[in-house]
């Protein structure tokens, strides 16, 4: 699904940037009137509220020159330019010859960009570009590192086991682990983006991972767990377990639907800045029988 999302902005935008929670903002969702050019912003809350749901909302944000902070990316796919303090898009096209290079530049030396500007301006203008003058927020790099890294939600192991014939016993201990754990569902994993001079690399892993078990329980441990062998017997695990404390039947489908939520952590340096990217990766549910000892002897 992760894939399928970053192709199809990639096909739309051709600029990618990953939608992901940065650790410290709210984020803003900007459009803008295609003939009069004029940007209209809504806010919304793009925290995260830490615990294994499915992927969190919001978008990666970028600083103006007063700190406010605004989308990265803008109208049409426009990328923030820090030295431009504007979104600057497609090479501007009004039809015919168009205008003239500014005095002592020629069209080989750069172009007019759409450029868009942001609140309380919420205008566009035509503004000259100068080839390579324009200066891309390194966190949109850091982005563009991260999506190159093609992550995945983490793969399941789990006892008791799912499957029409597989029920486990209330009171007895479930063990919860990353199966077959790889650098792209846990990570260590490093890679790079540049544009121009700016380069930027991201390393991500996973910190912590929320099973929610389905019975209202939600389980956080960190480290990949501990896969189950017949030798532990019913032993607790060692480092992330659970006990149900009821049947199943009253349940969808008759079973717990659980998931696994996998926090990355992403730390990145370049362009003289550096920071963090925190977002979650969720696994589709994954349905648990839970029954009792005396049911299950009849």
């Amino acid at each position: 699904m992760l894939r399928r999302l970053i192709a199809l902005m990639v096909a739309l935008t051709g600029s990618l940037v990953i939608v992901f929670v940065t650790a410290s903002a709210a984020s803003a969702d900007c459009t803008a009137d295609p003939v009069t050019g004029e940007v209209v912003c809504d806010d919304e809350d793009g925290g995260n509220d830490g615990g294994g749901g499915g992927d969190t909302g919001g978008s990666s944000t970028c600083s103006t020159s007063d700190g406010t902070e605004i989308p990265c990316t803008g109208p049409g796919g426009s990328v923030w330019s820090s030295s431009h303090q504007c979104w600057v898009g497609d090479v501007w096209d009004p039809g015919g010859e168009g205008p003239l290079p500014p005095p002592g530049q020629t069209n080989e030396d750069g172009a007019w960009h759409i450029c868009y500007w942001p609140p309380p301006g919420s205008s566009w203008d035509p503004v000259w570009i100068q080839n390579g003058t324009v200066t891309i927020d390194p966190v949109v790099l850091a982005n563009r590192a991260i999506a190159s890294m093609d992550l995945d939600p983490i793969r399941i192991g789990i006892v008791p086991e799912p499957g029409p014939n597989r029920v486990g016993i209330v009171g007895l201990p479930v063990w919860m682990w990353v199966d077959s754990p790889t650098d792209d569902t846990f990570g260590p994993i490093t890679a790079s983006a540049s544009e121009g001079p700016v380069w930027v690399s991201a390393t991500a892993s996973v910190s912590s991972i929320v099973w929610n078990m389905g019975d209202g329980t939600k389980v956080t441990c960190t480290g990949k767990g501990t896969p189950y062998a017949d030798h532990y017997g019913k032993q607790d695990s060692p480092t992330c377990g659970h006990r149900y404390a009821k049947m199943s039947t009253d349940q969808p489908e008759g079973a717990y639907q659980v998931t696994a939520a996998s926090h990355w952590v992403v730390e990145w340096t370049g362009g003289g800045q550096s920071g963090t990217i925190e977002f979650d990766l969720a696994t589709e549910p994954l349905p648990i029988r839970i029954g009792e000892a005396q049911v299950l002897t009849q």
